[in-house]
């Protein structure tokens, strides 16, 4: 495997390490791949680092985000137009909610599907989405129906939105949201590890989650909030699809490539100077400027109880930096701070500008 010599620093990986945990570390750049590892494997030891499993949260919002693309590249859904007239089923969500308002965070549903007040005082089970049905979901809403357009709708990290968004693109293509993500995104892409549920094989090849106390918890399920975050995947995979995105941003040729392109186009600016902000929402993506020199960057990241995940691509680089780890940094407060403080967007983008 060829070897290059950048790396994300330390600082940024620190969050990542736990004595009991490993952190895999994919940095592309024209093609070439070169991967470390860190950390303890187990009965992984003897699978290549490339090829081991982690949890990807919410980088699934990507593939999630990319399947509208497609459907929309395809004429067969308009994202502008409500998602209540996707299906007969999807009546009781309120008339402004659109697909892009889904995948841009900008719907006014709340981040879960529980109030967080009840969450903090009761705390969620330890696989929160496993039992949250399609059922379920249509429920909640014919619950809020009739509730009244809020007066601005702010951009709000949204786990129920991306969830209804996979539900809503199955009920109208008669598919299972997972079904439906691997036939048109996953498998075209020519990924063979990124799936929600894996094969006695993969599962052989899955990291453990563990918490930042160094146990081991249970891996994340979904029914209806699939599309928010049910994916597994490895460094291998999302170099791939790190190349895959680089090559269709420069080359668009099939509706795939022109669907990548839709997605990865900011949307909407997080601050009072519209897209031109240096960070703006794109369809699933984030779009990154650090300073006024550097290079835009498309990022998305992923946490559950016991995974942790980053995926930095710099298309004017032909560059990706990929970070997967089996500890779950986002729900421990002082390592969640502590990757606050590592400020790794602009280390990411250090890294990227160090290259030829």
């Amino acid at each position: 495997m060829p070897h290059l010599a950048h790396a994300p620093p330390e600082r940024v990986l620190a969050p990542y390490r736990g004595d009991a945990t490993a952190v895999v570390t994919s940095v592309m750049h024209n093609s070439e791949m070169n991967v470390t590892a860190a950390g303890t494997f187990d009965q992984a030891q003897s699978t290549p680092p490339e090829d081991l499993i982690f949890e990807i949260g919410s980088i699934t919002k990507v593939f999630t985000a990319l399947l509208l693309s497609l459907l929309v590249e395809e004429g067969k859904i308009d994202a502008s137009r409500p998602i209540n007239a996707l299906a007969k089923e999807l009546s009781d969500v309120p008339s402004w909610i659109t697909p892009r308002a889904l995948a841009t965070h900008t719907s006014g549903l709340p981040r879960i599907h529980v109030p967080l007040w009840k969450a903090m005082i009761f705390s969620l089970p330890e696989d929160p989405y496993a039992t949250f049905s399609r059922g379920d979901l249509l429920a909640w809403f014919n619950r809020h129906k009739g509730s009244r357009r809020p007066r601005r709708i702010r951009h709000a990290y949204s786990n129920l939105g991306f969830g209804l968004l996979g539900e809503a693109i199955a009920i109208s293509e008669g598919k299972p949201f997972q079904e439906l993500l691997t036939e048109k995104v996953i498998a075209p892409l020519g990924l063979v590890d990124t799936a929600s549920k894996l094969t006695m094989s993969q599962q052989a090849r899955f990291m453990q989650p563990f918490n930042t106390k160094d146990k081991p918890v249970t891996p994340w399920t979904f029914q209806a909030i699939a599309g928010a975050g049910c994916l597994r995947s490895t460094a291998r995979d999302l170099g791939h699809f790190s190349k895959a995105v680089m090559g269709a941003l420069v080359n668009p040729v099939s509706p795939l490539d022109r669907a990548i392109c839709r997605s990865a186009e900011p949307v909407l600016g997080l601050g009072p100077r519209g897209i031109t902000e240096p960070v703006a929402q794109c369809l699933g993506w984030l779009s990154i400027k650090v300073n006024a020199n550097a290079p835009r960057m498309l990022f998305h990241n992923g946490g559950t109880a016991g995974s942790t995940s980053s995926l930095y691509i710099c298309p004017t680089k032909n560059a990706a930096v990929t970070i997967l780890s089996n500890r779950g940094v986002a729900a421990g407060l002082w390592s969640s701070i502590q990757l606050q403080w590592s400020k790794p967007d602009q280390a990411i983008n250090d890294l990227f500008a160090a290259m030829d």
